[in-house]
């Protein structure tokens, strides 16, 4: 297969702008930014969950990090998570120091030592209607942290696609108004400019936090909702005009 070299593809291509823009200058135009929106509901959700134990010494607070860290990776298994869709995204191991309860009223707090072992996962649930109740589940299993979810829509590609189409359609419409009014016509498209899409809203929802040992209060389900989002595409046309 014959290749042209990336520098002469450069140096063609450059002379090529530089006659579309002199085009542009020189022939009578209309330029129009066209868009189009589609409401989307997503299919899949990523949840930030975090595994933290205490401990009076490192090794202990690692090794039972580890063990309950383990445990939720082996219930997202059992659910049919996939491995690929369970991802740590942290690890730390820290001491820290609290003020302990006052033994009997009037008497002075004391300082409570120990090391703290944190590992964070991230965790991309594609069926979405499963999501809340694998979160509870998680939780019992020793994640007593869900430090957020992200909505997702999987096909936002494709959707976009037919969206740019679309997006396209919408500014010769526009264009057409103004051409119409001006008892001029719309001879051909000089150029089309694809404006940056506008990323669908991934919301980022602080879902619930369990600090310590309070995985047996936590709800077997907790509920995720999340509702009709946006997608956008913008495209500028620039159009010559005639009599």
């Amino acid at each position: 297969m014959y290749r042209i070299p990336l520098a002469l593809v450069f140096v063609l291509a450059a002379p090529a702008l530089a006659s579309a823009e002199a085009l542009k200058d020189s022939t009578p135009n209309i330029t129009v930014t066209g868009a189009a929106v589609e409401d989307a509901t997503p299919d899949r959700a990523t949840l930030l969950l975090g595994v933290v134990t205490e401990r009076p010494s490192a090794a202990e607070a690692a090794a039972e990090n580890a063990r309950a860290a383990q445990a939720v990776v082996a219930e997202l298994e059992a659910q049919g998570v996939e491995a690929a869709d369970i991802r740590t995204v942290g690890v730390t191991l820290e001491p820290f120091v609290s003020d302990e309860p006052a033994p009997r009223p009037g008497a002075a707090k004391r300082p409570q030592r120990g090391f703290r072992a944190r590992n964070e996962l991230s965790v991309t649930i594609k069926a979405l209607d499963k999501a809340g109740k694998i979160a509870g589940q998680l939780i019992d299993k020793g994640a007593n942290e869900i430090q957020g979810v992200t909505f997702e829509v999987s096909d936002a590609e494709a959707r976009l696609v037919k969206l740019r189409a679309a997006a396209i359609k919408d500014a010769e419409r526009r264009a057409g108004v103004y051409v119409e009014a001006a008892s001029l016509k719309l001879a051909r498209e000089l150029e089309i400019r694809p404006e940056a899409d506008e990323p669908l809203e991934r919301a980022q929802t602080r879902v619930a936090t369990f600090g310590g040992e309070m995985a047996a209060t936590a709800p077997a389900v907790i509920p995720l909702r999340p509702g009709a989002q946006k997608l956008v595409a913008r495209v500028t046309v620039t159009g010559a005009l005639s009599r």
